[in-house]
């Protein structure tokens, strides 16, 4: 396999396993990152027709990563837009009933809670580890269950979930299957044509590698319709692009996702270095990534076991992602281990009483004896 460690900065003598928190940047992003700052510097170099080429180059990207129509696609600046496109845009109110798991990234999580407050119930199932199953939130969906929020993969344990199950589910109720996809799309191979998930929200400057205050939102092209718009963004009015013949008495929307993209969509100093980081992603592969992961994860977890510590539920086939969570025998002794995984700089992260550990490509298998070393 290539040695992809050389498309990225040395983080010597950091041992960097925590891309569940930050993907950094390849080398080609950061070069397209400087392109794009000396745009700024000479704003003469901008060619205008990038405030609409960049955006649906982008777009198209995304698109392609999960199996999705470009009209499928919002452009966002996090998760939290993406799920608050539809939590504001459905018009929900006193009756409506919403299903959301505690384990819930809070992303997917307050966005419904905040509901509330105009009479909507928003149930909060509790799940018994750290993953939600099927069968905990079946007792509370009904006929007045207007949406389902689960998130793909655990923030917490990497545990994934069957999101096939989960959309059945949703829909023998008449309901939506809103995902928060951000630890899951651009690691773990996705197609949206093949799964009932009619939103799928993703913040991208974790598993897709680009910068902070960026991501997308999926909207299946039959629930658009159903969503209220408050804000227009003007870039998104057919015509926009051209200065000299812009609408002004009455305009028109494309029947597309992008009447929802974030305003200043086409800040391309983001989408710049957004779209060199979905390149990069393209040319390695996602099953690349899961792959490569996999095998990394899968000798942490031997020799974890090796050393007696409990691991999380992605340990098993069925949940696998390319995030995995152990615990030692107690809270405190968890807590220690991490304190000393990170003095002596072996970076991951520590989420409800559990070392979360998440490689990338640019990590080996020396990388995974490192942190073994540590725990011995």
């Amino acid at each position: 396999m290539k040695d992809f460690r050389q498309d990225f900065q040395d983080f010597a003598p950091t041992v960097y396993l925590d891309c569940a928190y930050q993907g950094p940047f390849p080398r080609l992003t950061e070069a397209r990152v400087q392109g794009a700052i000396q745009t700024k510097c000479y704003p003469d170099r901008l060619n205008p027709a990038e405030y609409f080429d960049l955006p649906d180059r982008v777009r198209k990207r995304f698109a392609a990563l999960i199996g999705a129509d470009e009209r499928e696609i919002a452009l966002t600046n996090s998760a939290t837009h993406g799920i608050g496109i539809v939590a504001a845009g459905l018009g929900l109110k006193a009756g409506d009933e919403v299903v959301v798991t505690s384990r819930n990234f809070p992303s997917n999580l307050f966005t419904w809670l905040h509901l509330r407050r105009l009479g909507v119930c928003v149930h909060v199932v509790k799940p018994a580890g750290h993953h939600v199953a099927p069968e905990e939130v079946a007792p509370v969906l009904n006929s007045r269950t207007r949406v389902l929020a689960v998130d793909w993969v655990s923030y917490t344990s990497g545990a994934r979930i069957d999101l096939t199950a989960f959309g059945d589910l949703a829909h023998r109720h008449n309901a939506l299957l809103v995902v928060d996809g951000t630890q899951g799309v651009g690691a773990l191979p996705l197609n949206v044509g093949d799964i009932p998930v009619d939103v799928l929200a993703v913040a991208a400057y974790k598993w897709l590698l680009g910068p902070y205050g960026t991501g997308f939102a999926y909207l299946r092209r039959d629930i658009q319709d159903r969503l209220d718009l408050p804000v227009i963004n003007w870039l998104a009015v057919e015509g926009s692009e051209d200065f000299d013949a812009l609408p002004t008495d009455e305009f028109t929307l494309p029947r597309a996702a992008k009447i929802f993209d974030v305003p200043e969509t086409s800040n391309f100093i983001n989408l710049s270095a957004l779209d060199a980081s979905l390149e990069y992603v393209e040319r390695a592969g996602v099953s690349t990534v899961y792959e490569h992961c996999g095998r990394l994860l899968g000798r942490l977890g031997e020799g974890l076991r090796r050393r007696g510590y409990r691991l999380s539920d992605a340990a098993r086939p069925e949940h696998r992602s390319t995030i995995l969570a152990f615990q030692a025998d107690s809270q405190d002794a968890t807590t220690e281990l991490h304190r000393k995984l990170r003095a002596n700089q072996v970076a991951v992260s520590l989420r409800h009483g559990m070392i979360r550990v998440s490689p990338y490509l640019y990590n080996n298998e020396a990388d995974v004896d490192r942190l073994l070393e540590v725990v011995e």
